[in-house]
């Protein structure tokens, strides 16, 4: 026997179901099958964590693809490939000592000029050496 809990807006029994539902981002539509608790009387929804980040995670992978940006495995993959920390990044290529740790986990966005930039090096990792010739240098 399934599970069945009270709706908060309306008192009716809330059952655990897996229906169809949009993640919508400027205009762009990804259908998906969104678990959760969905209430028999009204139109409420309860999402758990773990249920919310099924649609968190479509809604940042489209959110990549329509602006353009990096996903947060291709910037750590790219940084690997620089041979570089996520402190070193941070100096080296902008943002500062936890800007790395930030696009990795999911915290922060990386912007479409940091983007191009780690698409290039991605492309020639020795243009590494013109942004380390040409960086600020401290006493």
């Amino acid at each position: 026997m399934s599970e069945i809990i009270k709706c908060h807006a309306c008192g009716a029994d809330m059952s655990r179901d897996v229906r169809p539902d949009e993640v919508i981002y400027k205009a762009h539509i990804v259908s998906i099958e969104q678990p959760g608790w969905y209430c028999e009387g009204c139109d409420e929804v309860v999402l758990s964590a773990e249920d919310a980040q099924i649609a968190d995670e479509v809604f940042i992978r489209l959110r990549v693809e329509v602006e353009g940006l990096l996903s947060r495995q291709e910037i750590a993959r790219i940084r690997e490939k620089l041979n570089l920390s996520q402190r070193q990044a941070g100096a080296e290529l902008g943002g500062g000592p936890r800007a790395f740790y930030k696009y990795e986990s999911g915290i922060s966005w990386v912007s479409r000029p940091m983007a191009n930039l780690l698409r290039l090096l991605d492309h020639d990792p020795s243009a590494l050496e013109i942004i380390r010739a040409n960086a600020p240098r401290h006493p």
